[in-house]
């Protein structure tokens, strides 16, 4: 990111706070906004913990935040909170209306679900999928914005204690399985999940893919 100590910056679900604690020590002031209160009092808990004071937190959805609210900011940061926002059109024209001098956002890339989609089509099982990167590139040229966009070469896989803890990392929206698909489900990473030289299960398909999307104002 184009940043400097004077900046002033809005985080747009900023969750625990992974990349808003980081950024509040490069900047002059974050403004970390979640529709989680839980997400937010764990943020709060690590300022405290390392007396910083120049953070923010708003409880609200993202897709809420006004100018009017939170006044200019000089960055705008969407980090993995914009997949499945809709109507996304309004949401990025208002963002860019708060930000001054830039815009990132993060959104999964095409090979995100690879991992996902082979088991979903082995039980024939249709996947709720969220829209790929290039229809908000679409979306933004309609709105004359011309994004830079980036693959960030995630190299690493995800890597699970147990196939138990694989199975409750959360992507695999189990309130959508019966029982026999979650039995399914087990059979399947039971067998395509192996140990590595550190005693943790991972696949190579089982990785994250995000694509980095900005724009200067």
């Amino acid at each position: 990111m184009r940043i400097n100590k004077g900046d002033t910056v809005i985080d747009l679900g900023c969750g625990e706070g992974s990349i808003t604690i980081p950024l509040s020590k490069k900047v002059k002031f974050v403004t970390a906004v979640d529709s989680s209160k839980r997400m937010l009092e764990i943020l709060d808990e690590k300022c405290r913990a390392e007396n910083i004071d120049n953070i923010k937190t708003i409880k609200e959805n993202l897709e809420d935040v006004t100018l009017k609210e939170v006044g200019k900011q000089d960055i705008v940061l969407l980090s993995r909170s914009i997949n499945g926002i809709s109507p996304i059109k309004d949401t990025i024209n208002n963002v860019n209306n708060i930000a001054d001098k830039y815009v990132y956002i993060t959104i999964f890339g095409p090979e995100n679900w690879k991992f996902e989609n082979d088991f979903y089509e082995s039980i024939g099982k249709e996947k709720n999928d969220f829209a790929p990167y290039n229809y908000l590139f679409n979306i933004l040229i309609s709105m004359n914005i011309y994004p830079n966009i980036e693959n960030l070469e995630i190299k690493t896989n995800r890597k699970y204690k147990s196939v138990q803890d694989a199975i409750d990392n959360g992507k695999w929206q189990l309130n959508n399985f019966t029982e026999e698909e979650k039995e399914e489900l087990y059979k399947y990473l039971e067998k395509n999940l192996r140990k590595n030289n550190e005693g943790m299960l991972e696949n190579p398909n089982d990785k994250a893919d995000w694509i980095l999307i900005w724009w200067k104002k």
